[in-house]
């Protein structure tokens, strides 16, 4: 089974269908016939999301939340899962091409015949997606699994369409049946980001559609429904979602809450892992960490600085009122005291008088420094882009800054970012949670 050979990807989800077809046909061939099992391992295990990259332009993908979970990450999201039987009842509403149900069946016992043991799992295993390209792959490759466990010669399977009759065609978010009669709920939604419904409570405006999908889930599952998802770390550790946080704290026991690092080459994008269970109404609150304890030192930032976002968005607001030295992540040197500036802008907004430290926001596991900071001195207000977070000192005085930016540059502030935010920009709040040490106090030290 050839991967596309089209350097170009054509656009839609349609074009897809060639190779889905190709999976189809290996469902129904005999093992002996040629590499037969070298291709249904390899369309186990990552082919599929190549094939996607290949032939569905980079827009489409994104424009459906069409990033495939891949062997890896799903190996490691069902290994965070209780013991599944044959009473387990498994949802996916959104499917994709069956990565998280191809794990899920990878542990579920095998009956005596290859058909047999295809029956049990369509009893058990459900799931919906909007594009029936996907459907139709994510059939073929749960018969081709159950084909290598067997370990059967001879296919027997004539065709895809008479098996799994829970996997169907279907909006994952205008269901309600399938939610009501699961044990666990397996999700890899959509990332993009969405209007947040009219009723919303948590949120309003533009929000990711996991944020949605997750919500929605665990409204409308019986109690003891265990969900497990792999969701964009934003909701994990961003300022804006605490609202949806509590909100599932409201609806479940939070069990596990695991940083993963980026999804993949393809979507990089920083996800963790959510493993919780759906509580009884009158069932008490426990609210569970999302960020570790080791994540909540003594003393912060936040108690002897005031934390800010810049107040210039470039590209929004208009260039009126006073004239200031203007500085944005590019025009200032890191680990630097800088006293001279080379742009200056009209702004009438907030403004800040130096001593302060500048942090650039745009900040990702890997880069030698998650919080990268310029000292700001002088004696005139600076006008400070968006794209910065600023640290004013309580006390007033350049030693605190100077104090600051070199507790930044250390290791120890590296490990406490990755693990407190794995998206692309830093927050007020994860900044302001970073351990400091007063001056005063390292001197006593030393």
């Amino acid at each position: 089974m050839a991967l596309s050979n089209k350097k170009n990807p054509r656009g839609g989800i349609a074009a897809f269908g060639d190779y889905v077809a190709s999976l189809e046909r290996l469902v129904v061939q005999s093992r002996p016939a040629g590499d037969w099992q070298e291709r249904a391992t390899a369309a186990l295990n990552g082919q599929a999301s190549t094939e996607l990259r290949c032939v569905v332009s980079l827009k489409t993908r994104r424009r459906f939340g069409a990033f495939f979970t891949g062997s890896e990450l799903a190996s490691k999201f069902i290994a965070r899962c209780p013991k599944l039987g044959t009473s387990a009842l498994i949802h996916d509403p959104s499917l994709g091409v069956g990565d998280l149900l191809l794990a899920a069946a990878s542990r579920l016992p095998l009956r005596r015949t290859l058909n047999e043991t295809l029956r049990q799992w369509g009893q058990q295993l459900t799931g919906t997606d909007l594009h029936s390209e996907f459907v139709r792959a994510a059939k073929a490759r749960l018969i081709l699994l159950a084909r290598q466990r067997h370990g059967v010669k001879a296919s027997g399977v004539t065709s895809t369409s008479g098996f799994f009759p829970g996997i169907r065609v279907a909006d994952g978010l205008m269901q309600f049946t399938a939610y009501k009669r699961a044990t666990h709920l397996f999700l890899n939604p959509p990332f993009g980001l969405v209007n947040a419904p009219v009723d919303c409570d948590w949120a309003g405006g533009r929000i990711t559609a996991a944020a949605i999908f997750v919500a929605t889930a665990l409204e409308r599952t019986k109690p003891g429904t265990e969900l497990l998802a792999i969701l964009p770390d934003v909701l994990r550790s961003g300022t804006f979602t605490e609202q949806w946080r509590r909100y599932i704290e409201q609806l479940a026991d939070i069990k596990l809450v695991e940083p993963y690092g980026i999804f993949d080459e393809s979507a990089d994008v920083d996800v963790f892992l959510l493993r919780a269970v759906r509580r009884k109404p009158e069932k008490s609150l426990k609210p569970h960490p999302w960020t570790t304890a080791a994540n909540r030192p003594t003393t912060t930032i936040a108690d002897f600085f005031h934390v800010h976002v810049g107040r210039v968005v470039p590209h929004r607001d208009p260039k009126v009122g006073k004239e200031h030295p203007y500085i944005h992540p590019r025009c200032i040197p890191t680990w630097k005291v800088v006293r001279t500036f080379s742009q200056k802008r009209r702004h009438e907004g907030k403004v800040y008088k130096p001593p302060f430290v500048a942090i650039r926001r745009t900040s990702r596991t890997g880069h030698p420094y998650r919080a990268a900071a310029t000292v700001i001195t002088g004696k005139k207000s600076v006008a400070v882009e968006n794209h910065l977070i600023v640290c004013e000192p309580m006390n007033g005085t350049l030693a605190a800054c100077k104090n600051l930016m070199r507790q930044l540059k250390t290791e120890a502030v590296n490990k406490f970012l990755d693990a407190r935010i794995r998206c692309r920009h830093l927050t007020v709040s994860s900044v302001a949670a970073i351990h400091f040490i007063e001056q005063q106090t390292l001197r006593k030290r030393k």
